[in-house]
């Protein structure tokens, strides 16, 4: 017989689920409860049950999108996997201003949780200099939780972040102390448009991107919500437009405008024929 915790269990990933396209594998449904737990001590609540019972009583909407937030994966860092930035340094971005037929360069970082990612990168281009003298340069940066944006626009962040993948010399060069806290130099800031959004259902305006970081999003998807996902990034990008996975993705089993560029780690191209035959 399922207890009343294996049913709250079961409500709770199909939450997370229908919020977000996510899936939880059955092996890791234990971290539910894990995630759920300073949650539940907040609300004075004492079980996964009578979270759900909250949840559905609908009164307060706000415990609806603090469950599925806590229920994400949040993990990021700055300069996150450090082989795909260096390729993003000396391969990809000098070759999108080669190819660049006016000075505009769009990026979109896809689930980019708390900014570190989209920080990263405007960052990247500054300590590039006089290259990008002149360019207008856009990065958007979208993820599916409210309040991850919301911290994401604020460009505080703790000591243990900052610790984390960042040098140094650009903790010292763009980041300020702000009590226990370092906040990012507003130049930086500035060059980033967060937006709550969803890959399964974006709703970004139609102008093509550049360069798309997508990476460790469609881990989490079973195969349809996966292949829905890769129409939406051929639907942004340009034609030549490169998009980068995390290291553990692919895009086998999608029929995709998309093709893998063998000297750039998790590195595809969009192929301008192909995405002329989706668009047709």
């Amino acid at each position: 017989m399922i207890g009343r915790s294996d049913h709250a269990l079961r409500a709770l990933a199909e939450l997370l689920t229908s919020e977000t396209g996510q899936e939880i594998a059955q092996s890791r449904v234990w971290r539910i409860e894990t995630a759920l737990r300073p949650l539940m001590k907040e609300l004075g609540l004492a079980d996964l049950p009578q979270l759900v019972e909250r949840i559905n009583a609908g009164g307060d909407r706000s415990v609806r999108v603090r469950a599925v937030d806590a229920m994400l994966n949040h993990e990021t860092s700055f300069f996150r996997d450090l082989p795909v930035f260096q390729a993003l340094e000396h391969d990809i971005l000098p070759a999108l201003r080669d190819e660049a037929k006016n000075k505009s360069l769009r990026i979109w970082s896809v689930g980019c949780s708390t900014g570190m990612e989209p920080y990263s990168v405007a960052m990247m281009i500054m300590r590039m200099g006089a290259l990008w003298n002149g360019w207008k340069i856009s990065i958007v940066a979208t993820d599916v939780s409210p309040l991850s944006i919301d911290n994401a626009r604020k460009g505080r962040f703790a000591q243990m972040e900052v610790q984390r993948g960042l040098s140094i010399d650009d903790l010292l060069r763009w980041f300020e102390p702000t009590g226990e806290e370092w906040e990012i130099a507003a130049e930086i800031r500035k060059m980033v448009h967060f937006q709550t959004d969803d890959i399964l259902r974006p709703t970004l305006p139609p102008e093509p991107f550049d360069l798309i970081l997508c990476r460790n999003v469609m881990l989490y998807f079973p195969e349809a919500a996966r292949v829905k996902a890769c129409a939406n990034l051929e639907r942004y990008a340009k034609p030549g437009a490169y998009l980068v996975l995390g290291a553990g993705e692919t895009l086998v089993g999608c029929r995709s405008a998309f093709s893998l560029n063998a000297d750039m780690r998790c590195a595809y191209r969009a192929e301008p024929a192909a995405l002329l035959r989706q668009a047709s």
